[in-house]
C-alpha cells in the first residue's frame, strides 16, 4: 500500500560533503574500535533536545555510513549516528552475528541502549538485515526498527545473485567498487542519481577486503529470518520501492506482514537506493515514526 505522511518539519538537505559530519570512535574493552559518523557538535544538525531518542543507522554491504547524509534532516528529531560496519570479524559468532555483534558493542561503548529518549535502530539492505538480526536476539533494548530495502529471507534474492555469490571471496575489493559505480550511475536499480552521487554512493572510508565481502555475502544469501520475525514486539517501520530490483519490493511485503503492527511504506517507481534518491518520502516517513513513538512512550 501507499501512504503519505503527516511528519514534523525537517532540518534543510545538506550539500554532499562532510562538513556536518565527523567520525567518531569507541573502543569497547578487548575489542577493535567501532567507528560511527555523527553531526559536529557545531553542526545545525546535532540534535539539541536531550529527550530525543537515538537513532542509529546501519549502511548496506560495501556502503559507507556517508551514504546517509541525507537522513541528516533527521537531526532536529533525533541522536544521529551512521555506523561504519568494520572488516573484522566478532569472537564466537556465525552468520549475520559477526555484524550485529559490532553493532551491539559500539551501542553498549556509547551507553545508547542507556540513552534517555531511548534508541532506534535501523539500516538499508544489508544494514537493514542486520538491524533485524539485533532485534532478534534482543541484547540490546531498542524503541523502534526501521527497515529500509531490505529483506529477511534469502529466498527473494535473483537467483543469479544466490550463484554468484561465492565470488565474492576472489575478487578484489576495488574492482567490485568500480563495478559498483558503473551499477549505480548507468542503471536503474539504485534509481536515477548523476555522476556525482553514484561517486558519492560507492566511496567508502573503510577499505574493505575479501574476508568482509565474503562473510556478507555468505552470511545474506543463506539467511532466513523471517520465523524469528513473527515473534517481535517492536514497533517496525519497512520501506521498500516497487522497482528495486537488487532486494524485490515482494521482500519487504514479506517483512512487513511477518512482523505484528509492522507499518509498509511503499515508495512507488523506487528503486534500491530510496534513503537517498527518494529522501524526502522517507525522511518524513522516519520523522513520523519517531513523533510516534515518542508520543507512545509519554514523558521522558
Amino acid at each position: 500500500m501507499s501512504e503519505t505522511s503527516t511528519a514534523p518539519s525537517l532540518l534543510p538537505l545538506p550539500d554532499l560533503n562532510q562538513r556536518h559530519l565527523q567520525l567518531e570512535t569507541v573502543r569497547p574493552a578487548a575489542w577493535r574500535a567501532l567507528d560511527a559518523f555523527v553531526p559536529a557538535p557545531d553542526s545545525p544538525y546535532a540534535c539539541k533536545d536531550p529527550a530525543a531518542p537515538a537513532l542509529v543507522l546501519v549502511p548496506g554491504l560495501g556502503m559507507d555510513g556517508l551514504g546517509f547524509i541525507r537522513q541528516l534532516p533527521l537531526g532536529s528529531l533525533a541522536h544521529l549516528h551512521f555506523f561504519q560496519t568494520p572488516n573484522e570479524e566478532a569472537a564466537g559468532e556465525e552468520a549475520l552475528g559477526h555484524f550485529a555483534r559490532h553493532v551491539e558493542e559500539y551501542i553498549f561503548a556509547q551507553r545508547l541502549d542507556k540513552h534517555p529518549g531511548g534508541l532506534i535502530l535501523g539500516g538499508c539492505s544489508m544494514g537493514g538485515a542486520v538491524s533485524l538480526a539485533v532485534a532478534i536476539r534482543g541484547r540490546v533494548p531498542l524503541h523502534g526498527l526501521i527497515l529500509i530495502g531490505t529483506f529477511g529471507n534469502a529466498a527473494h534474492l535473483p537467483f543469479w545473485q544466490r550463484l554468484a555469490a561465492p565470488l565474492s571471496w576472489y575478487l578484489p575489493p576495488r574492482t567490485m567498487r568500480r563495478f559498483a559505480k558503473q551499477v549505480v550511475a548507468r542503471t536503474s536499480y539504485f534509481g536515477t542519481v548523476n555522476a556525482e552521487e553514484a561517486d558519492w554512493l560507492v566511496s567508502c572510508k573503510l577499505d574493505r577486503t575479501r574476508h568482509y565481502f565474503g562473510r556478507a555475502v555468505l552470511a545474506l544469501t543463506r539467511q532466513n529470518q523471517i520465523e524469528a520475525a513473527r515473534k517481535l514486539s517492536l514497533p517496525t517501520l519497512v520501506l521498500h520501492g516497487t522497482c528495486d530490483n537488487v532486494l524485490p519490493y515482494k521482500a519487504g511485503q514479506e517483512l512487513a506482514s511477518a512482523i505484528p503492527g509492522a507499518r509498509l511504506v511503499t515508495i512507488e517507481q523506487c528503486g534500491h537506493a530510496l534513503f537517498f534518491t527518494h529522501h524526502q518520502v522517507v525522511n518524513d516517513a522516519i520523522a513520523e515514526f519517531i513523533r510516534t513513538q515518542r508520543q507512545a512512550s509519554g514523558p521522558s
